[in-house]
């Protein structure tokens, strides 16, 4: 979830040290404990990294409250200007240094932790050898559904049959993030015969375009956007091959989907019937260069 906030004028003591910083005034506080975290920022619909202080300042002997953010490679003013934040990760708690030196050590040290853990991960093509990771992965995508009441993949789909044919097929995406599995993607440019029949009407009509089935993230990288990087890495893959449209699909039920897709811009076309039951159907216009 986004923190909707707008910055305000601050002492500039961040920008003294080499770390400006834009001193938001949330619209709701969120609750949060002294320290320094991973965020991502949102400003006129671009999306950068940042981290966010929340804290007094001891070390400049300080005892206001504020919040904080260094966003990386962004060097616009954005005073009065109202902008977002999303809380990735607890770097570390409040702490007084000694110095303004030790401060700055502490700081360069911060932003090399929070570049890392917002690093994109790798990806390459599935292969038959990955199937254990990624059936770990769609076992606790299963999971958290049946966790929520609902009926998606909870008839056994998607199994290792179905992963075995994405691989054969060249179509199973694995990311990895440290060399670890964190999420799963099938990135489809056939025609989806559950498609041919809509309650409604596509925005297109006869021409190729991308289907993505299947995602699913590990429990340990929740929350750290690999939903959305897989739509984007679809998204460039289709565009370099001159493809225009984007399909997907997903539950009534699913919000945490329907959310991703919705502020993906895609567009609700209707009710297509899939092999479990009727999903939503929706579309967006891929811009090609």
């Amino acid at each position: 979830m986004y923190i909707t906030g707008t910055v305000i004028h601050g002492l500039e003591n961040g920008r003294k040290f080499g770390f400006p910083t834009a001193n938001v005034q949330p619209d709701t506080p969120p609750e949060l404990d002294k320290g320094v975290y991973a965020v991502w920022v949102k400003i006129d619909g671009n999306r950068y990294k940042g981290m966010l202080y929340v804290g007094t300042r001891p070390t400049l002997g300080l005892h206001e409250p504020t919040y904080e953010i260094n966003i990386f490679n962004f060097r616009k003013s954005l005073y009065g200007k109202t902008i977002s934040f999303r809380i990735i990760q607890k770097i570390r708690g409040e702490k007084r240094f000694k110095n303004t030196d030790e401060l700055m050590a502490a700081l360069r040290h911060d932003k090399e932790t929070v570049s890392e853990l917002l690093k994109a991960p790798t990806h390459a093509i599935a292969r038959k050898q990955d199937i254990p990771d990624i059936m770990t992965i769609i076992g606790q995508a299963k999971q958290r559904m049946k966790k929520q009441g609902l009926d998606q993949w909870q008839d056994g789909y998607p199994n290792e049959e179905a992963i075995l044919n994405d691989c054969a097929r060249k179509v199973g995406h694995l990311f990895r993030k440290d060399n670890k599995p964190v999420a799963y993607a099938a990135m489809v440019f056939d025609q989806d015969p559950y498609y041919e029949k809509i309650d409604g009407q596509w925005l297109s009509n006869g021409e190729t375009y991308l289907t993505v089935h299947r995602i699913a993230v590990h429990d340990d990288w929740l929350g750290f956007g690999f939903a959305k990087h897989i739509l984007q890495y679809a998204e460039r893959m289709a565009a370099r091959k001159g493809i225009k449209w984007f399909r997907i699909d997903t539950h009534h039920d699913n919000r945490a989907m329907r959310n991703l897709i919705r502020d993906f811009g895609f567009t609700l076309c209707g009710i297509v019937q899939v092999r479990d039951g009727m999903r939503m159907a929706y579309e967006k216009q891929i811009l090609t260069k």
